[in-house]
C-alpha cells in the first residue's frame, strides 16, 4: 500500500502544504483486514511528508461543495456498489477538473456497473491466481523514463494479494507488471 502512495505523490505536482488526500474505504463486499492498517500508514504519510489526511467510509461526503477542499481521494480497499449515481457524477467532475485518483489494492472490486469508473481504474477484478492468494512475485518495471517508476529497481520483489483482470482498459499506459 504504502509504495502505491509514495509513487503517486511522487509525480503529484502541487505543493505539499496545501495537498489535502481524501481516503475512502467503504466496503460493501468483501471487507480486508488491512484497511485500518492502510488508513494508519497514509496518516503517517501525511505526518511524515506535510499533507492533511482525512478518512471516511461515508459516500454522502462525495458532493462538490465537500470535495473542492481535497487535490486527491484514494479509494483504500473499496468493494462493491459504494456511491449512488448522483455521487459518481460528482467524482467524475471532481477528476474531470483535475482532482487525483488513488486506487489502492480491491478498488477494481469496487462499481463494476458504472463504466467511467472502469477506464479509470483500468480493469476490474476477476479471481485470485494463487492459492495462498498471498505470495511473493516479481514485478517489472517496463518503462524506466516515467517519473512513477523511474527510482524503482528493475525488478522490485513484492509479497502481496494478487489479482487476475477483466475488463482491461485498452489504453492503460502499464509501468510495471
Amino acid at each position: 500500500i504504502i509504495a502505491i502512495v509514495l509513487l503517486y505523490f511522487t509525480v503529484f505536482s502541487g505543493s505539499k502544504q496545501d495537498l489535502k488526500v481524501l481516503v475512502f474505504s467503504k466496503t460493501m463486499g468483501f471487507r480486508h483486514e488491512s484497511i485500518e492498517v492502510g488508513q494508519e500508514a497514509i496518516k503517517q504519510l501525511g505526518i511524515k511528508n506535510g499533507f492533511q489526511v482525512e478518512i471516511t467510509e461515508d459516500a454522502s461526503v462525495f458532493k462538490e461543495s465537500f470535495l473542492k477542499d481535497f487535490q486527491v481521494i484514494i479509494f483504500l480497499n473499496s468493494t462493491g456498489d459504494i456511491l449512488a449515481q448522483v455521487l459518481q457524477s460528482q467524482m467524475e467532475r471532481f477528476i474531470q477538473a483535475g482532482g487525483g485518483f488513488v486506487g489502492i489494492h480491491s478498488a477494481v472490486d469496487t462499481e463494476y456497473a458504472w463504466e467511467w469508473y472502469g477506464k479509470l481504474v483500468g480493469a476490474y477484478f476477476d479471481s485470485h491466481p494463487n492459492n495462498p492468494n498471498v505470495r511473493e512475485a516479481y514485478i517489472d518495471v517496463l518503462n524506466k523514463e516515467h517519473p512513477a517508476s523511474d527510482s524503482i529497481p528493475e525488478r522490485w520483489k513484492v509479497e502481496d494479494e494478487w489479482y487476475n483482470y477483466k475488463n482491461i482498459n485498452p489504453d492503460l499506459n502499464i509501468l510495471m507488471k
